[in-house]
């Protein structure tokens, strides 16, 4: 009974170190993915202000359709706070939420949305390609880290889990 149960802990013990190497591998994979999310979705925005009079709202709304297929986004969180903090400080807070992104991420990505409306069209447009340009460096330099990380803490929680279980033994 003693044996079964001192099994059963090290079994555990294993599956939360791999689920916790997977987890923070899979960090990496979804930092990349945001980050050519909101490339895709600041070329869409783009061309929406060049080419169409729609208002920002309507244009936040088709984004978090078209880019993220209806799932929470930044786009869409920003929409659900706009009314009552404005543009800039709906922006910021929606970016903060974003788990995925890193700090310089985040802060690139506020950096944008400090001139989000309150310029003309050309700005606007000055504005995104900026930013879009900026991102292309931070999906490079996130393209790096996962390929650099994602196989070691992928391989490195169930190495941690057997470890601790052949402490433990």
């Amino acid at each position: 009974m003693l044996s079964i149960l001192k099994i059963l802990i090290l079994l555990v013990i294993f599956v939360i170190c791999t689920s916790l190497g997977l987890l923070k591998a899979k960090s990496y994979h979804n930092r990349v993915s945001e980050l050519k999310k909101m490339k895709n979705a600041l070329e869409v925005l783009k061309s929406k202000i060049e080419f169409t009079y729609e208002p920002i709202k309507d244009i936040f709304l088709e984004i978090s359709k078209i880019v993220y297929h209806g799932q929470d986004n930044i786009f869409q969180e920003t929409l659900n706070q706009i009314d009552e903090k404005g543009v800039m400080n709906s922006w910021n807070n929606a970016v903060e939420k974003n788990i995925n992104l890193s700090e310089e991420d985040k802060s690139t990505i506020k950096m944008f949305g400090k001139l989000l409306g309150k310029t003309d069209k050309a700005g606007q447009i000055n504005e995104i390609n900026v930013t879009s340009k900026l991102i292309d460096t931070l999906i490079e330099k996130a393209e790096i880290e996962l390929t650099k990380n994602y196989k070691l803490f992928k391989t490195l929680g169930p190495i941690v889990g057997i470890g601790i279980c052949i402490i433990l033994l």
